[in-house]
């Protein structure tokens, strides 16, 4: 069953009750000493695993006390929560930290939330009438209007089973975060492991990463191998988008990698200082925003001071009209079209507002309606932009899937001229965007390279093995992996796929050994022993000696008689010839046992595996030759 996974967030008030119920959904106590948290580089104690009954469903929630932080981490939000459960104590109902977290959620555009009234055995029926009545007033014009609302006692455990049915069954509604796309992981914690070095925890954006790859380290611009992964403690080959992970690098120092930070690969994300911006305020603010007042902008996992710049006002009060207007900021962030953000103001301190970035690459424009007219069209983009942009979220998309999105006028026109140009290419009778399809080839190779390091004396990956590596349907998968193979990029040997630069041999530590190995075996003829002693003899592990099994068959080599024994090939051939030699009709036992020199014991498995193999057939006390040697072992 295909794994889909998924980010749970809980907001609201501090002390009212947002770890104790991710105890009771997790059985983790995410309140743990920092010594705890820095013994080993698995996932911070604030985010546990939640075990749902429903197969294939992976599940982290995230708890983060404290109201600064969790701020961020919302922000990270669009990128790291698919599901946010709003906590309100019963006994106190909404305080101003809850309002504020709802408030960002709205701006965050999040729909997929549920109301969780906690501490509820403290309170009677008439006032849970009375704080479900509070909550329904005050979110009734936010995005998540429609939520659930649900009862629950952490301690006493009421409620907490519905609840998590309930969790289960949204879920399963909720499409999972498509792994397609440029891999993008904002960092939301640096620190070093003596023997491991450099650790870095995010939630994944988007996108998927394995073991080995190498990433681009952005703002700084410094690249990064990934030496293992974690995902709740537990090692893994690969994450994707909705996970939760611990990675370990190499090549940067801990120094250099610091929060707000973002792991990339591709170039779909890029590094500015002045966005241009959809931008919407709340209600209620302590003083009206100025233009070019200074701001707090969160987004991703970053902070950074700036000044917003309004292009038709010079200031902003209450409204609730979107307005388009310009970011400028003190350092760098990362950022793409799209991206969500929320931004706070320093002096007087309150959250004034969020939106989402039309254009992250912006520039110096005039004050005036025609500055407004030009984001506007932005924020809708060219048919061109929109093409880009659907298939980084979806990699492959045929024609149909373009024109239900983008309708049909002008689509063909837009698609050639794109594949003229080098943006897309045609891919079994789809589209692909050009760097998407290097990309997959770089980590095709990628994949192939640490398979080949680790298995010398194979001829190759197993081709479904690799196509499922591929974030792509297995069709257009095999058609990628065939357009590779006529570049001369790979090569396909049956069930195989090989760089096209890779022979198979043995590896360099064990090769001394190996050939002493095949030494002894090729003196002891057709007097062969349980394969696995020769190893024995020269301390070779027998994982090692299975790989060189393998290749000896493969190559063919080997012959192999059963599991346990294998003879040389030219061995075998040469006993068989001069047998037909001899006897070229038929023979009996007795002339093989002459011929071949050798007791029952080793003649047996011999020729009963030249029945199996066709080489020859049994009729009674006679053996008939189907083939000539020199035909079967040609």
């Amino acid at each position: 069953m295909e794994e889909r996974h998924y980010t749970i967030g809980l907001a609201g008030h501090i002390d009212h009750g947002k770890t104790a119920l991710t105890k009771a959904l997790t059985q983790i106590d995410t309140d743990r000493l920092k010594e705890e948290k820095e013994r080993n580089i698995s996932i911070e104690p604030g985010f546990a695993p939640l075990h749902l009954k429903e197969k294939g469903l992976r599940v982290s929630v995230i708890d983060v006390p404290g109201h600064e932080r969790f701020i961020r981490q919302m922000i990270a939000g669009v990128a790291g929560i698919d599901l946010v459960l709003v906590v309100i104590a019963g006994d106190e109902g909404i305080m101003p930290q809850t309002k504020e977290h709802m408030d960002i959620l709205s701006l965050l555009g999040v729909e997929n939330a549920m109301l969780v009234v906690s501490k509820s055995d403290l309170i009677d029926a008439e006032m849970k009438e009375m704080v479900e009545e509070d909550i329904r007033s005050y979110i009734k014009e936010k995005s998540y209007s429609d939520a659930p609302l649900f009862f629950v006692d952490s301690v006493s455990g009421s409620g907490v089973q519905e609840l998590e049915h309930a969790i289960e069954q949204r879920l399963k509604d909720i499409q999972p975060r498509d792994p397609g796309g440029d891999f993008r992981m904002p960092v939301d914690q640096v620190f070093s492991i003596k023997g491991h070095g450099t650790v870095v925890r995010g939630t994944i954006y988007e996108g998927r990463v394995r073991d080995s790859e190498t990433v681009h380290v952005l703002p700084p611009g410094k690249d990064a191998r990934i030496r293992q992964i974690q995902v709740h403690q537990k090692q893994a080959s690969s994450v994707v988008a909705g996970q939760r992970a611990a990675i370990n690098l190499s090549g940067v120092d801990v120094g250099e990698v610091r929060r707000g930070d973002v792991l990339v690969k591709g170039k779909s994300a890029i590094v500015t200082s002045t966005i241009d911006v959809v931008f919407k305020n709340l209600n209620d603010l302590i003083a009206p925003i100025k233009q070019r007042g200074q701001i707090r902008l969160h987004i991703g996992t970053e902070e950074v001071m700036g000044r917003i710049v309004f292009f038709d006002r010079n200031e902003m009060g209450d409204e609730e009209d979107e307005v388009y207007c310009q970011l400028r900021l003190e350092k760098e962030i990362v950022a793409k079209k799209d991206d969500r953000f929320i931004i706070r103001r320093p002096t007087p301190v309150e959250t004034v507002g969020g939106g989402k970035i039309i254009d992250p690459a912006g520039a110096k424009y005039k004050y005036g309606p025609d500055t407004i007219e030009m984001l506007m069209q932005k924020a809708e983009g060219t048919k061109e932009e929109l093409v880009l942009q659907s298939l980084e979220k979806k990699l492959w998309q045929n024609q149909n899937q373009l024109q239900q999105l983008l309708g049909a006028e002008g689509l063909n026109i837009v698609i050639e001229e794109m594949i003229s140009t080098g943006q897309l290419e045609a891919v079994a009778d789809g589209f692909m965007r050009a760097t998407d399809k290097d990309r997959l080839l770089a980590e095709v190779l990628d994949a192939l390279d640490a398979f080949h390091l680790q298995h010398p004396l194979r001829t190759g990956m197993n081709k479904p093995q690799l196509l499922q590596q591929l974030p792509v349907d297995a069709a257009v998968a095999n058609v990628l992996i065939g357009a590779w193979v006529q570049e001369g990029k790979l090569n396909v040997y049956g069930p195989s796929v090989a760089k096209s630069t890779f022979t198979p041999h043995l590896p360099d530590n064990w090769k001394v050994r190996m050939e002493k190995v095949l030494e002894v075996w090729k003196q002891d003829g057709l007097k062969v022993r349980e394969w696995y002693t020769y190893g024995e003899e020269q301390n070779i592990p027998e994982e090692w000696m299975e790989e060189l099994k393998y290749y000896l068959i493969h190559n063919r080599t080997a012959w192999e008689i059963d599991s346990k024994h294998l003879i040389y090939r030219q061995t075998v051939k040469t006993a068989f010839m001069q047998l037909y030699d001899i006897e070229p009709e038929a023979f009996k036992l007795e002339h093989a046992k002459e011929t071949f020199g050798v007791s029952r014991k080793y003649l047996i498995p011999l020729l009963e595996k030249s029945d199996r193999e066709g080489l020859t057939v049994r009729q009674e006390s006679l053996r008939k030759w189907r083939l000539t040697p020199d035909q079967y072992f040609k």
